[in-house]
């Protein structure tokens, strides 16, 4: 399967003990669909030419005055944080247990 682009990344954080949260620069409409917490296998296209491929799981976040947003959870041991401006890629398949673990 063909990958899609789902969103830019506009800022990234760590969450102590669970991964780096990506949020996207605009709401991703095309994530609305799926299920929470649904781990995918994602491709990260860094500024430049580096790409990664990483496990991710669908979340959603709140903060105040401002609207749900739908962002992905990198759930790989030693995720770092990622630059703003990194592309994200879906292989459009979830993650298997190999990944998982």
């Amino acid at each position: 399967m063909e990958e899609k682009f789902l969103f830019r990344v506009a800022e990234s954080f760590f969450l102590t003990g669970l991964g780096v949260l990506l949020l996207p620069e605009n709401q991703v409409p095309e994530l609305r669909p799926f299920n929470l917490h649904t781990a995918w296998r994602i491709t990260l296209q860094y500024p430049g030419l580096e790409q990664q491929v990483a496990v991710a799981s669908l979340e959603e976040i709140a903060r105040p005055n401002e609207p749900e947003t739908r962002a992905l959870l990198l759930t790989q041991e030693g995720a770092a944080l990622v630059p703003p401006g990194t592309e994200v890629w879906w292989t459009g398949r979830e993650a298997t247990w190999e990944e998982l673990s």
